[in-house]
């Protein structure tokens, strides 16, 4: 009688792990899906990537700016031990306008911008990984959601500091990019 047990048990228990895994993976899709859907008109910062006036909405009759760039943080994260966390430095191609191509200048200032995000982005990393090494527990998602805000806005206060943005001020903060990044 024991002996018919033992695979009886054994089914139900594989039964229930293979649930499980399935909607643990149908959680990890909808995850992916969610992140696809975000970075589908962004483009995502990587050394290599230097922002082209393609990348831009032309608007050429726009009177209130000459150069908008629109960059941000993306994140993903799940708060429970052990802490799983992923970022990006997007820039938007659908958001980000420019109505003067002629001005090269204007193009460096929004690979700044971008760049300088990806220093801050990277600061934000670092404090993930000492919330990870005190393996705490109770993390709400609320503090990761806190976290990226406080961060774009360090970054947006350091960043209006070099406005408006001059030859010298643009050569500072491409210095510190070059320090930081490189």
């Amino acid at each position: 009688m024991k002996k018919n047990k033992v695979p009886v048990i054994i089914g139900i228990l594989s039964i229930i792990l293979l649930v499980q895994c399935k909607n643990n993976s149908k959680s990890a899709q909808e995850y992916d899906e969610m992140e696809r859907v975000t970075l589908e008109d962004k483009i995502v910062w990587n050394e290599n990537t230097k922002l082209k006036w393609t990348d831009f909405q032309f608007d050429p009759n726009e009177k209130s700016f000459v150069l908008y760039t629109k960059v941000g943080l993306s994140g993903r994260y799940n708060v429970d031990n052990p802490i799983l966390f992923r970022s990006k430095t997007t820039f938007s191609t659908t958001e980000s306008i420019v109505a003067d191509t002629t001005n090269t200048d204007d193009l460096r200032i929004a690979q700044a911008k971008f760049d300088l995000l990806e220093i801050y982005r990277r600061e934000m990393v670092q404090e993930v990984d000492s919330i990870r090494r005190l393996k705490l527990e109770n993390l709400e998602k609320s503090y990761f959601d806190d976290m990226l805000e406080r961060y774009y806005d360090d970054f947006s206060e350091e960043w209006e500091t070099y406005r408006p943005i001059t030859f010298e001020s643009l050569q500072k903060v491409e210095d510190k990019i070059q320090n930081h990044l490189e």
